[in-house]
């Protein structure tokens, strides 16, 4: 074979791979190497072919031979990034330095030595690299695309989501280019942007499991969970070892309250990955829902020593003071709980503050507010105690800011309740979640504050049952399906006599009961209060309006989820001879919990039987209003 053909022949196995046909580049590049052992495109061609199948260290060898005997820029490219693979990153630098001097408008060798500068952690060289090979080649979409990809990696995802959407506008049909373009999208949070191009790469690639992973993950993050289940369950036909598709599934199925299912899968995911926490962690979770604490505490205990001080550690501890929590042991609870500062951090106002031990001082504290209205609502009742040991600055959201007003601690000596503004006065901080534990308070304890300006109900003055409901929380939070409740669920109830009702729901999208009910008037949560006072019964799920109609005490019926929060859990409730499950936080508050997990109305319905045998029993005898 004369050079000629030779090296159309080295050209046609390098098209050949980068087609995907290895075997058969494989050997064309030996028939040339037959011929003529030191052929050096036919040497640096088996070299890529050597890299394709992951085998970097014959790579390198092959490379070097192909670059002794002509070296060739792109030669020391592919003997650059080999020896990149194999972690000799000096020696890559250099192979790939020599490329980048002998070939400097060459995109590549500015590729290349990006990966080489990102391994060495030069960030910010690592990008000029990437606009510089761009600026070579401004069309070729796949230069935007590798600094889209970078990007990414290193957290700045609006620059990537610019990027990647200039390299699809190059070619709108590159399948790579719209899945990278949506798992930028997809990591950026914008979940809903991103669906619509996995789908579309999903719909062209129906067989490709990765394809539909993704799609699916895209899919439960817009809760869209019937559609996301049927697609994952598609990708773990078609790839059963793949751990992220398996975990992925599980969430579904505990989204939509199969906690059996979902525990398979999760415990599928396990042990698929298994010194993955993070896995760990979703397993453990869903055990706890079911009711098998052992099990999860001793998963969570394997993620705090294996995870380091890693988030994941540090989610698992405040896991697993949850799980104490909700059986009681609230000593031991509440110091775990105490790992939540390591994954969300305190408002600004008390930023930099050190944090208040319980010790008494005579400078002012700053008390702030953490996670939801319902939160601040059940953990106000510690801002009083904490006050008898220092000056308290109490730091609550706007919305509920009016009805702490109202409050009796708002008028307490050494109580202000504030704005960030007053922050600079305090020398230490406390969330109000961690009062428990630096008061030394473990036990729940019932708190009825006297609230100035409500106007309460008086049973003995109405024919007429003043009913309010509330059955749905806020559709943002991922599990929301599991603790809301179809609002046709509630039928039963229109057609007890004598009763009008009263609507407590904030979210106001989707359905409504099927019969007539009043509106929530327009306000805070001052105003929701003003309009609970006046109710002779609240029926609600897992919101902030149980807590607001405890406080108030007014009668609530909670319909809780099974597996629901701890503070519903048998450590923070008693069972009445009768049967009936009380509140100790919220004395007026019975629990009424779905018998069993599952999809759909049906884990609801004998929740709704038991309302609305309380509810005929309180039309029939307005004078008992305790339900």
């Amino acid at each position: 074979m004369i050079p000629m053909q030779m090296d159309t022949q080295v050209e046609s196995a390098l098209v050949l791979l980068a087609h995907g046909n290895a075997e058969q580049a494989l050997r064309v590049l030996q028939s040339c190497l037959q011929q003529n052992p030191h052929h050096a495109g036919a040497l640096h061609g088996m070299a890529c072919v050597a890299r394709a199948g992951g085998d970097n260290r014959a790579a390198v060898a092959l490379a070097a031979k192909a670059v002794q005997l002509q070296a060739e820029p792109h030669f020391h490219i592919t003997l650059g990034l080999a020896l990149l693979a194999e972690g000799q990153v000096e020696a890559a630098r250099a192979a790939i330095h020599v490329a980048v001097l002998a070939s400097p408008r060459d995109p590549r060798a500015h590729d290349a030595m990006a990966s080489v500068l990102e391994a060495q952690q030069r960030i910010a060289e690592a990008e000029r690299a990437l606009r510089t090979a761009i600026k070579l080649r401004p069309l070729e979409q796949e230069r935007h695309l590798a600094l889209a990809a970078f990007l990414s990696r290193h957290g700045q995802l609006e620059k990537a989501i610019e990027v990647s959407g200039k390299a699809l506008r190059l070619d709108t049909q590159n399948l790579f280019a719209q899945n990278l373009h949506g798992m930028i999208l997809h990591g950026a949070g914008k979940s809903a942007e991103a669906e619509l191009y996995f789908r579309t790469v999903a719909a062209e690639l129906p067989t490709s499991a990765p394809a539909l992973a993704n799609h699916g993950a895209a899919l439960f993050a817009t809760r869209s969970y019937e559609e996301a289940r049927d697609v994952l369950v598609k990708s773990a036909q078609l790839d059963t070892k793949a751990a992220e598709t398996r975990s992925n599934l599980g969430l579904v199925q505990m989204a939509l309250g199969r906690l059996q299912e979902a525990a398979q899968e999760l415990q599928a995911a396990c042990a698929l990955q298994q010194n993955d926490t993070r896995l760990m962690l979703n397993y453990a979770t869903v055990l706890a829902d079911l009711g098998k604490r052992e099990q999860a505490e001793a998963l969570f205990c394997k993620v705090e020593k294996q995870a380091g001080n890693s988030t994941d550690a540090a989610r698992a501890c405040m896991n697993r003071g949850v799980l104490y929590l909700a059986e009681g042991r609230f000593a031991e609870g509440w110091k775990l709980f105490e790992a939540r500062q390591h994954l969300v951090a305190p408002p600004a106002c008390a930023a930099g503050l050190p944090q208040w031990d319980g010790a008494p001082q005579e400078k002012p504290v700053l008390l702030y507010a953490e996670q939801g209205l319902g939160d601040v609502l059940q953990f106000l009742r510690y801002v009083s105690p904490a006050a008898q040991r220092a000056p308290v600055l109490l730091y609550v959201p706007q919305s509920i800011r009016s009805f702490v007003l109202q409050m009796e601690l708002a008028r307490l000596p050494h109580v202000t309740i504030c704005t960030s503004q007053h922050a600079p006065k305090a020398v230490a901080a406390c969330g109000l979640m961690s009062l428990p534990d630096v008061l030394g308070m473990e036990a729940p304890f019932a708190w009825r504050p006297d609230i100035a300006g409500l106007q309460k109900a008086d049973p003995g003055k109405k024919t007429v049952l003043r009913i309010g409901l509330c059955w749905a929380g806020s559709s943002t939070y991922q599990f929301d399906r599991r603790r809301s409740l179809n609002p046709q669920l509630l039928e039963p109830l229109g057609r007890l006599d004598n009763v009008v009702f009263q609507s407590l729901q904030k979210h106001t999208e989707g359905q409504q009961p099927p019969f007539p009910i009043e509106k929530l008037p327009q306000g805070d949560v001052l105003e929701t209060a003003r309009v609970m006072a006046g109710l002779d019964v609240v029926i609600t799920v897992d919101t902030m309006i149980a807590h607001l109609g405890g406080l108030l005490g007014v009668p609530v019926l909670l319909l809780d989820r099974f597996g629901g929060d701890w503070r519903w859990a048998a450590g923070s409730t008693m069972t009445q001879p009768d049967g009936e499950v009380r509140s100790l936080w919220y004395p007026s508050v019975r629990v009424i919990r779905q018998p069993q997990a599952g999809e759909g109305d049906a884990p609801w319905q004998p929740c709704i039987v038991t309302v609305v045998q309380i509810l005929q029993k309180m039309a029939e005898k307005r004078t008992d209003m305790v339900p």
